[in-house]
């Protein structure tokens, strides 16, 4: 093919760009599956492209193996997937938060933390040290305390620690369980650790880690009006 802005937008140049262009796509794909699906559609366009108009056959072989390779991926995936096994209050976290990450990839998170039982006046995290753990608070409250005041209360199905643990940050309150609790808690270092081999886990993760955000603010701004209307009435 000629190098010229008539062969750019031939039929064959818009093929070109057509596998170009999908792969492009791809990389804007948040869950690994689909990413690898618009690669191997980018691969088979690009294949046309070769065998066709450029009867390249370097071109042919790298994007073939290019093919071979995500397809055996998405099979492990798969298969990964099929085998995974959660217990009920698992499940209801994944559900919960981690529904947009790989059940295999989810399955390898819980597996590096662990679950607890917590009385009240465990303290989850304290103000200006680093966050040590992660947690998932499944069940009971924790208040988080500012300079000893309480500020504000966490419910089940809060994360605590989310915003400076990926960091290595200190936290910015004091984390106190409220009533007897059950959560799940993971290492800070070893989390940093499984996201630098799994970066797909980190990117769920902040998805999650921004919608419990929200949830947080939503429950907040309930129990502020609630505590108006209440202060109103009397």
């Amino acid at each position: 093919m000629e190098l010229t802005l008539e062969s750019a937008f031939s039929t064959g140049g818009m093929v070109g760009h057509t596998s170009y262009l999908l792969l492009v796509i791809s990389m804007l794909m948040r869950q690994i599956n689909l990413l690898r699906i618009f690669v191997i559609a980018s691969s088979f366009v690009a294949i046309a492209y070769d065998v066709i108009w450029l009867k390249d056959p370097v071109g042919v072989f790298w994007e073939s193996l290019l093919v071979a390779v995500n397809i055996v991926q998405l099979t492990i995936i798969y298969f990964e997937n099929r085998m995974v096994r959660f217990s009920p209050e698992e499940e209801a976290f994944r559900t919960a938060w981690l529904a947009d990450m790989e059940k295999g990839d989810c399955r390898r998170l819980l597996a590096k933390g662990l679950w607890v039982a917590g009385e009240p006046g465990t303290e989850l995290t304290r103000e200006g040290e680093p966050v040590p753990h992660l947690i998932y608070l499944s069940e009971g409250e924790a208040a988080i305390l500012s300079h000893g005041r309480e500020v504000a209360v966490c419910g089940a199905g809060s994360f605590i620690g989310e915003m400076t643990v990926l960091q290595g940050d200190s936290a910015t309150g004091t984390a106190m369980l409220k009533t007897p609790s059950r959560y799940w808690m993971i290492e800070a270092g070893v989390l940093r650790k499984l996201l630098e081999s799994k970066p797909e886990i980190g990117q769920a993760l902040q998805s999650s880690f921004t919608a419990n955000l929200k949830d947080k603010l939503v429950r907040s701004n309930l129990q502020q009006t609630g505590a108006a209307q209440t202060g109103a009435a009397r």
